[in-house]
C-alpha cells in the first residue's frame, strides 16, 4: 500500500467514530496543557528571577575583594594583582575600586552612600547609561574643590532633614530618617522608596520627586570626608573643619545599575586626590600620634567578563589567585539548580495526566480492532503488508498524538495569557513564595517556543508507544479467525 493510501485509511478511520476519537484527542489535551503550564511556572520563576538580578547590577561584572594566598599571606588589590586580573582569559575591562567615607549634604539635607573612585573607560565597557543627565567621562575634569560625579538614585533619595528626638536620659538625639518625609499620594498601608510610591500589594501607584534635585545646577551639594562635620564632640569643642567639596552631578544611575544604586562615582585620579587631602587632614588632628600614610592598595576592584556563560568561569580563576570573588551569576546558578528541579516535579506532575491520556488511547486503538477485525482479515487475504497494517494503526494513534498536543498547546497559550494578566493586575499574587500583582514585567507563565514543540512531540510520542502493542496484535490477528467474526 502507498503512504498516502495508508494515512488516507488511518484519517478515515479517525473521524469514522468521531466520539471515541475526541474523547481520546481532550485526554492528550489536558495531559499536553498540565504538563506544559506546569513547567511554564519554573521558566516563569527562572525568568523573574533573572529580571530582577539585571535591576541589582550587571550579570557579567565580578565583584574582587582581598584574599590569601597558599601561603597564607594576605592578597591585596594593588597594581600587581590589577595587571593579573587584566591578564585572565575573558576579561572586558577591570578596575579598582578607591572607597571613601564620609558625609554627602545640601543645606540642612543629609544623604549616605559609597564614594567611590573608578577607571571611566570601565563605565564605558560597562554600558551602563545613566537614568538622567550623561557617562561621566574624562571630559569632566575636576579642578580644586569642584568634582564631577555621577550620582546613585538610592543617595539621591536618601537625602532628609535631621529629626531631633529626647532620648531616656533626657538628652538630645540627631537622626536622619533615610528616606525623607512621607510624600503626597501614599495609600493606606503604602510606602515608598526611590522615587516610587506602592500599594499594600507592592503595585506601583505613582511617583514622587526627591527633595533635592542633584541634577540642578543652582542646588549645592557637597561632600566632607569627615563624618562629624559642624557637631560638637563630647568636650563641647568644635572639631577643626575639614575639606568641603562641592559636587557637580553629571547622571543618574538608575535600577538598572543596582550595582551602583547607592553610590557616588568619581573618576580614580580625583578620588586619589581626595584621599591625600583625607590623610594629611587625618594626621593633623592628631600630631603627636601614629601618622597615616597613603596606601598602596585599593578598597577591592571590579572586572567584567566578555559574557554571562564566562563570568562563573572567570570567577573561579580570579579566586584561584587568592582572592575573594564573587558575582550575580553564581547566585543565579545556586538558583536556577532549584528551579530546575521543581521544573522536574511540576512536569511530574503533569504527566500523571498524560499518562491517563495514554491508556485512553490504548483502551480507543484495542476496541478498534475488535470493531475492525473482519477489515483486518480481509487486507490480509488480499495481501497486504503486515507492516502496513501495523503502520495504519500507528498513524490513527500518531493523529490523536497530533490533533491532542496541537489543542493542548493553543490552550496552554490562553492559560498562560491568562496567569501573565493576573500577574500584572492581580493583587498581590502568591506563587511559590513569590509574590504577584501590579508589575507589568511580572510573569507567572512563560512558555517558550521549544516547550510548545517538545510538548507536542511528547504527545505523539506518547500516542505511538500506547498504540504499538494494539497495532502488534492487529499485525498478528490470524486472518482465517478474522474472516470468521
Amino acid at each position: 500500500m502507498k503512504k498516502s493510501d495508508i494515512l488516507g485509511i488511518a484519517a478515515g478511520n479517525f473521524w469514522r467514530r468521531k466520539t471515541r476519537s475526541i474523547l481520546s484527542v481532550l485526554g492528550v489535551v489536558i495531559g499536553t496543557a498540565s504538563i506544559v503550564c506546569m513547567m511554564s511556572l519554573g521558566i516563569a520563576m527562572n525568568y523573574n528571577m533573572q529580571e530582577q538580578m539585571k535591576r541589582y547590577g550587571n550579570m557579567n561584572q565580578i565583584q574582587v575583594n582581598t584574599g590569601y594566598d597558599e601561603t597564607g599571606k594576605e592578597k591585596v588589590i594593588d597594581e600587581e594583582t590589577l595587571a593579573q586580573l587584566k591578564a585572565l582569559d575573558n576579561v572586558s575591562a577591570v578596575t579598582p575600586i578607591l572607597s571613601l567615607d564620609g558625609r554627602v549634604f545640601s543645606g540642612q539635607y543629609r544623604s549616605y552612600g559609597e564614594v567611590m573612585g573608578v577607571d571611566l573607560n570601565y563605565l564605558q565597557a560597562l554600558g551602563t547609561l545613566p537614568e538622567q543627565g550623561e557617562l561621566l567621562t574624562d571630559e569632566h575634569a575636576s579642578t580644586g574643590k569642584t568634582v564631577y560625579c555621577m550620582m546613585g538614585t538610592s543617595v539621591v533619595y536618601q537625602f532628609s532633614k535631621p529629626v531631633r528626638r529626647r532620648t531616656s536620659d533626657g538628652g538630645m538625639m540627631i537622626s536622619y530618617g533615610g528616606r525623607g518625609a512621607e510624600p503626597e499620594g501614599v495609600p493606606e498601608n503604602g510606602y515608598w522608596y526611590d522615587g516610587k510610591i506602592f500599594d499594600e500589594n507592592g503595585r506601583q501607584v505613582g511617583t514622587y520627586p526627591p527633595e533635592v534635585n542633584v541634577m540642578d545646577p543652582d542646588v549645592r551639594v557637597k561632600y566632607t570626608y569627615d563624618w562629624s562635620y559642624g557637631e560638637r564632640n563630647e568636650g563641647g569643642v568644635v572639631r577643626k573643619k575639614a575639606d568641603l567639596y562641592n559636587l557637580v552631578t553629571v547622571g543618574l544611575l538608575g535600577d538598572s545599575s543596582g550595582d551602583f544604586s547607592y553610590s557616588i562615582l568619581l573618576d580614580l585620579d580625583t578620588a586619589r586626590k581626595i584621599n591625600r587631602d583625607r590623610i594629611k587632614w587625618q594626621n593633623s588632628q592628631n600630631p603627636g600620634g601614629n601618622k597615616e600614610k597613603e596606601s598602596e592598595s585599593y578598597s577591592r576592584a571590579l572586572v567584567l567578563s566578555d559574557s554571562l556563560e564566562h563570568t562563573m568561569e572567570l570567577t573561579s580563576a580570579i579566586k584561584a589567585l587568592g582572592l575573594n570573588a564573587y558575582s550575580n551569576a553564581d547566585w543565579i546558578k545556586q538558583q536556577e539548580e532549584t528551579q530546575n528541579t521543581m521544573q522536574m516535579v511540576l512536569a511530574g506532575i503533569g504527566c500523571v495526566s498524560l499518562l491517563v491520556a495514554a491508556i485512553g488511547i490504548a483502551n480507543t486503538m484495542i476496541m478498534s480492532i475488535y470493531e475492525r477485525t473482519r477489515e483486518i482479515g480481509i487486507m490480509k487475504v488480499i495481501g497486504c503488508y503486515l507492516k502496513d497494517i501495523r503502520t495504519m494503526f500507528l498513524a490513527e494513534a500518531a493523529l490523536i498524538g497530533l490533533f491532542g498536543g496541537l489543542a493542548g498547546v493553543l490552550l496552554s497559550y490562553g492559560i498562560s495569557l491568562g496567569m501573565n494578566f493576573l500577574a500584572a493586575n492581580g493583587d498581590g499574587t502568591y506563587l511559590f513564595g513569590m509574590s504577584f500583582g501590579g508589575d507589568p514585567s511580572a510573569k507567572m507563565s512563560v512558555i517558550p517556543p521549544w516547550l510548545a514543540l517538545a510538548a507536542i512531540g511528547f504527545a505523539i510520542c506518547i500516542a505511538l508507544v500506547s498504540g504499538f502493542f494494539p497495532a502488534r496484535r492487529a499485525m498478528k490477528l490470524s486472518a482465517l479467525t478474522a474472516m470468521q467474526n
